[in-house]
């Protein structure tokens, strides 16, 4: 018995000598490797090369036919699912829509012993015509479900193909018929037959003038949702005002009252420099060594007088950021007019490269200054009733509707005032129609918090860090940047202020990855409507004229706003600065407003609404 008892020992020791145990990473990785081993025998095995292949090819034709020229891709798709390594091919969509669409198209078209006996199962079950239009959709499903697009867009693509063969075919003919002049096209025609998204023709700003409109431009004018080409605005959409003749008085005779008035009072300076600026005209003054600043800020009324400001006052920046002068900024007689049309063709806003760059205007130098939205990425606007918000906010609209399309920028408009910004109803850049209900603006916000949630779930799981190596990676599958304008935040802080404060602190800190930014405006700076807390998460600044120069601290952290003189006359605060910049805003008018709508509505391009924008629900309701 003893003797029994030590061999079944000796047995059991024997097996758990030969047991494997293997972690988790180890079988997904033999599982891939098995997956992707297979991809490439049935790749190889149609060069009909060595017995095994030859064999397996035989049977691979007769069981899927033709059909199996996809299963090398669904292998390899199976084993990027089981990979660690996150990639755009290994999303779940992918797989479940390539499998669908295999199934599919290899029953509809009865190819192989099993797509015959598919086809006769189906068959038997709704008859060969409900078959066929089973199949059909099912194919159809796959396909928007591995795109992860829409049946719009597939119609559009379809429709895309059609039209290519037509416009090769009589591109063809134009070229070698006898008699005919050649023609140019803009864009590759042909090889857009095979994109898979739509092909943006980027015009340059100032285009040559020509006969006719391009052929390709113009037969593609009725392709529906994306799948359009997009046309980009013409800075000819703009009139051609004139910027009025500025007065700024006696230059020389204001630098030698200035060097004079600081005399009289024991401090030793000298004027070095005149800044011709739209709205103000900057001297620039060397003082002595050793001389305190805060003895030439004093002074401000007291050169006010001397130099008979026309509104009473001037501003004093002491000193000039990067300079060791000090700036005296007198208003002119009369400011000049800075149309948005200067902004937009001078040469730093040709050649910046985001589709999020806005115009501000000119400077005190007279340089056109430009920002870019994404590297605020949120801004807050201050200022009293005619300072110029408003007209500040379309310069931002027309700057990013004349530089980007629909699927680059999507717009969500927040307009309480019920006049400002609905004129934009309309343009397909629009996410939902301008809202104009307090409640619709709480969804808003809901719904941005929700899609922020989301793409960074998606960023997630490709390895993206930002919306930019999101777009790098994806391709055809692109975000757009969603801007959220609101035009007066008082009004919505009213309705729910503890939501809404809420909402705005948490995008304000989250959103930059994802390409989400705001732009708030108000006419109170009052610390109700702007919060501390939302003040921290916002960096940059623009303020307008104010009231008070409690105003100004709230706004801006610091006096100045008090002083400026309206009609556009702004201080910008940019994130990366301690100190604002003067700057004379652009203008646009309604006329050229109204003309850019116009140009973007007569596209052809209808505004795909989101309808959760406007009906997002409270969490947990």
């Amino acid at each position: 018995m003893k003797r029994m008892a030590r061999r079944k020992k000796r047995r059991l020791k024997d097996k758990r000598a030969f047991r494997i145990k293997l972690k988790r990473g180890t079988i997904f990785s033999v599982i891939q490797i098995v997956f992707f081993s297979l991809a490439g025998l049935v790749l190889i095995s149609f060069s009909r090369q060595g017995v095994i292949l030859i064999k397996l090819n035989d049977l691979l034709v007769r069981f899927l036919s033709w059909s199996a020229i996809f299963l090398p891709f669904l292998f390899i798709s199976f084993g990027l699912l089981v990979s660690k390594f996150k990639t755009p091919f290994s999303q779940a969509n992918i797989i479940v829509g390539s499998s669908l669409f295999f199934v599919s198209i290899m029953t509809l078209t009865r190819a192989g012993i099993i797509g015959r006996s598919a086809w006769e199962g189906v068959a038997t079950l709704v008859t060969s015509a409900g078959a066929f239009i089973v199949l059909t959709g099912t194919t159809l499903v796959g396909l928007i479900v591995l795109f992860n697009t829409s049946i719009d867009q597939v119609i559009g693509f379809i429709i895309k193909v059609y039209r290519g063969y037509i416009v090769s075919g009589k591109l063809v003919k134009d070229k070698f018929a006898p008699g005919k002049k050649k023609m140019k096209v803009i864009g590759d025609v042909s090889g857009s037959k095979q994109a898979p998204s739509a092909k943006i023709i980027r015009k340059p700003f100032v285009p040559a003038k020509t006969d006719e409109e391009p052929l390709a431009q113009r037969l593609v004018s009725n392709v529906p949702g994306e799948e359009r080409v997009w046309k980009y605005p013409d800075l000819d959409i703009f009139t051609d005002t004139g910027s009025g003749k500025v007065d700024r008085g006696d230059i020389k005779g204001n630098a030698a009252i200035i060097e004079q008035t600081l005399e009289s009072f024991g401090i030793t300076a000298r004027v070095v420099e005149v800044n011709l600026g739209p709205a103000v005209t900057q001297y620039a003054i060397e003082v002595a060594l050793g001389t305190k600043l805060s003895k030439i800020t004093a002074l401000e009324r007291d050169l006010a007088l001397a130099l008979a400001a026309p509104t009473g006052t001037i501003r004093i920046e002491a000193p000039i950021p990067g300079r060791s002068l000090v700036g005296i900024e007198l208003p002119n007689k009369s400011p000049e007019f800075v149309p948005l049309k200067k902004i937009l063709q001078a040469e730093v806003m040709q050649n910046h490269q985001s589709k999020l760059a806005v115009s501000l205007g000119l400077d005190v130098s007279g340089n056109s200054l430009v920002a870019d939205l994404t590297k605020m990425p949120h801004v807050l606007i201050a200022g009293q009733t005619g300072s110029g918000k408003s007209v500040c906010i379309n310069t931002f609209l027309a700057s990013i509707l004349f530089r980007a399309s629909p699927t680059e920028v999507k717009l969500i408009l927040v307009d309480p005032k019920r006049v400002e910004l609905t004129g934009y109803n309309g343009i397909p850049h629009l996410l939902a129609p301008v809202i104009v209900e307090p409640e619709k603006v709480i969804s808003a916000l809901r719904w941005i918090l929700s899609e922020m949630d989301r793409r960074y779930k998606l960023f997630s799981q490709a390895g993206a860090r930002n919306i930019d190596s999101y777009n790098e990676m994806s391709g055809f599958q692109a975000l757009p940047y969603i801007v959220l304008i609101i035009d007066e935040l008082a009004d919505v802080m009213l309705f729910s202020p503890v939501e809404v404060e809420d909402a705005v602190t948490r995008i304000a800190q989250m959103s930059r990855a994802v390409g989400i930014h705001m732009i708030l405006s108000t006419q109170r700076p009052s610390v109700d409507v702007i919060t501390g807390l939302i003040k921290a998460n916002i960096p940059c600044r623009i303020a307008f004229a104010v009231a008070s120069q409690v105003d100004s601290r709230v706004i801006l952290d610091g006096q100045g706003a008090e002083k400026l003189l309206g009609r556009g006359d702004m201080l910008y605060l940019p994130p990366e600065q301690a100190k604002p910049v003067r700057v004379q805003g652009a203008y646009i008018s309604d006329k050229d407003m109204n003309s850019l709508v116009a140009f973007l509505k007569n596209q052809g391009v209808s505004p795909q609404y989101t309808e959760e924008v406007v009906s997002m629900p409270k969490a947990g309701s």
